[in-house]
């Protein structure tokens, strides 16, 4: 299935995979678009995405289809379907 894949916020993965970009999904979840992505691309994705743990870095926001962030429990059951859209937020904070 095809997704449409955005880095916002995040120059070296935007560097690595694109700003705009669209994938060939093998999987059905978001775990499994960060994981091919990470596979796809190596040492550099997995630097750039994952933390000590192999998660999603926490400075990482993920929002599919423009509605809202997704938490980080529903990662591994949220479903992607063709033609969805998935973005890579780097989290900022400000005061």
């Amino acid at each position: 299935m095809k997704i449409h894949v955005e880095s916002l916020g995040l120059p070296t993965l935007a560097g690595l995979i694109g700003k705009k970009t669209e994938l060939d999904l093998d999987g059905s979840t978001v775990v499994d678009l960060i994981n091919q992505i990470v596979n796809r691309h190596g040492q550099k994705a997995r630097s750039i995405l994952l933390d000590q743990d192999s998660q999603l870095d926490y400075t990482i926001q993920v929002m599919v289809n423009n509605e809202g962030f997704i938490p980080r429990k529903a990662y591994a059951t949220q479903a992607l379907k063709d033609g969805d859209s998935v973005k890579f937020l780097l989290l900022a904070g400000g005061g």
